[in-house]
């Protein structure tokens, strides 16, 4: 299991106003992508950022998205995103605790 972070920066005319239709819109191209377990939608207007914060089943399944029409279609709309990577070791969703080995337990 991996987590990735994108962040795109807008420019500067970027109409703020609009940014939740923008998202909302977004979020249904992800909503079967293979391999990805979530997605959170992020942006801070003070900074210009957009991106997302995803939690992935494997880094393949991050690398076939990031080869994807969908990501290519983001690069041409927003420019090129800084990406970060990283290993998680576990990943808690609504009191349930996601170990990387697949198992699931209660946090409480």
């Amino acid at each position: 299991m991996i987590a990735t972070t994108i962040r795109f920066t807008l420019p500067a005319d970027t109409d703020w106003a609009a940014i939740h239709e923008l998202l909302s819109e977004r979020a249904a191209l992800y909503a079967d992508m293979p391999g990805l377990i979530s997605k959170a939608f992020l942006y801070q207007p003070e900074l210009r950022l957009y991106g997302g914060n995803y939690v992935w089943e494997s880094r393949e399944d991050f690398e076939r998205f990031r080869a994807s029409e969908i990501f290519a279609g983001a690069k041409a709309r927003f420019g090129e995103p800084a990406i970060e990577i990283s290993h998680v070791a576990a990943y808690l969703d609504r009191g349930r605790i996601h170990t990387v080995q697949g198992t699931a337990r209660s946090a409480r």
